[in-house]
């Protein structure tokens, strides 16, 4: 039984440092929580494969993307985790540069359920057709 117990908890520790470097994962060097822009994105042909849409996200835009949801078949929302500003923004640009895949990209700006206290931005504009 003590050998039970033994091994139950050597696996628990093996676990939960295997699972510790996916938490640090969204945060910069100093420990602060990484910069990440919701963006939107209207593709040129209409497509439903998220995976595709991010993977082509990730190539243009030299980042790591993660795909949010479709907004419609055209316009799909991606999360870009670019660490800080002057990074997001350099991949905001290299995004609107591929226009062969992207007719438009703009910064997901709507509001988001929040927790209680917390401040709410301006809502945006709707994305344009």
């Amino acid at each position: 039984m003590r050998r039970a117990i033994h091994f139950f908890i050597v696996a628990f520790g093996l676990s939960l440092a295997a699972a510790l470097p996916g938490c640090a994962a969204g945060r910069d060097e100093a420990g602060a929580p990484a910069a990440e822009w919701r963006v939107l994105v209207k593709l040129v042909q209409p497509g439903t494969d998220g995976e595709a849409i991010a993977a082509r996200a990730r190539r243009a835009s030299g980042l790591p993307v993660r795909y949010v949801a479709a907004v419609s078949p055209q316009w799909h929302a991606l999360a870009l985790a670019c660490g800080d500003e002057a990074r997001c923004t350099a991949a905001m640009g290299r995004l609107q540069a591929d226009t062969a895949y992207f007719e438009s990209v703009q910064r997901d700006e709507r509001r988001r359920p929040q927790a209680p206290g917390a401040t709410q931005a301006q809502p945006a504009s709707p994305p344009s057709t």
